[in-house]
């Protein structure tokens, strides 16, 4: 959904801030769990949901010169939903409309 400003905005959007690195994981599987999968003819767990996970790292550092230096980066883990064929899916209704809505959200990121 756009902003109005060029922008996206992502409906259900978390942002956690850790100090730990190994609350990572718990992350992870909490966002994971939020997943949506079905059973097609194709697959038992069909993925029906995108995922971005991103990471921001911030780093305190002294210079020689004994001035606070930050420095920062950020890793994005990205799964998204497959491209389905619906026909071979066996997808029927609400599960075929889904599976159209999977490959429209997939065809707008290029």
């Amino acid at each position: 959904m756009e902003d109005g400003k060029g922008g996206v905005l992502v409906r259900g959007l978390e942002e956690e801030i850790i100090a730990i690195t190994s609350e990572i994981f718990s992350l992870l599987e909490r966002g994971s769990a939020k997943r949506r999968t079905a059973e097609t003819l194709l697959n038992k767990q069909s993925s029906r949901s995108h995922s971005l996970f991103s990471i921001t790292i911030h780093i305190k550092e002294a210079t020689p010169e004994g001035e606070e230096l930050i420095k920062c980066g950020q890793f994005n883990l990205v799964d998204l939903a497959g491209s389905e064929n619906i026909s071979r899916s066996g997808a029927r209704e609400g599960r075929a409309r889904e599976a159209g809505e999977i490959n429209k959200s997939l065809l707008t990121l290029g």
